[in-house]
């Protein structure tokens, strides 16, 4: 069954009163919605409580919502909202720069050296991402680290799929250069950008 679908099975099962459904559907997205709430406001703490709040504010509207097709674009416009909502009441708090950690997985280590290769390389990954424009950064990890589609994106940020698809080419690029002054093999930056 398509993941759309599923949704919105599960949003009918929390409409008809069901906490198990509610769970389900909040351990799918938390992580998920979080690092997303994160790009916006730079505080995880900040950012669990916006999702958790677009949680409680679902199943308390669960009867008045009408969500019939894409409830993952839903959840995600909720966030945005929430947390530009939060933006506008304590703006001066978000001016320092805490950029998100991403993790990247890699093939376990084994040896000490292998893993403070993968240590070194994740910090530069890190800082490669950081270093990209906010809404470039934010495209890229909606696409890279949620799964997002083109289109959900576009959705989402209120942006055409040729505006995502430029802010991912940007990204790809910034990352290959940006890996390639560290002198790792090429295949570490290929295994990051593939499509």
């Amino acid at each position: 069954m398509d993941p759309e679908r599923s949704d919105i099975i599960l949003f009918k099962q929390i409409q008809a009163n069901d906490r198990l459904a509610l769970n389900t559907l909040f351990a799918q997205y938390y992580d998920k919605l979080c690092r997303f709430a994160n790009t916006y406001l730079r505080h995880a703490a900040e950012a669990e409580e916006v999702v958790a709040d677009v949680f409680v504010y679902l199943w308390k509207n669960r009867h008045q919502l009408t969500i019939e097709k894409n409830l993952n674009a839903y959840l995600y416009i909720a966030v945005k909202h929430a947390a530009l909502a939060v933006l506008k009441k304590q703006q001066p708090l978000y001016e320092d720069i805490d950029d998100i950690l991403l993790q990247t997985d890699f093939a376990d280590s084994t040896t000490p050296e292998q893993s403070l290769v993968h240590k070194e390389l994740q910090q530069h990954i890190d800082l490669a991402i950081g270093a990209l424009p906010h809404r470039c950064k934010q495209v890229f990890m909606m696409s890279r680290f949620d799964n997002l589609t083109y289109r959900e994106i576009s959705k989402i940020l209120d942006i055409s799929e040729n505006t995502v698809e430029n802010h991912l080419v940007k990204a790809l690029s910034h990352l290959r250069k940006a890996l390639r002054q560290y002198q790792y093999p090429e295949n570490h930056a290929s295994a990051l950008t593939e499509a």
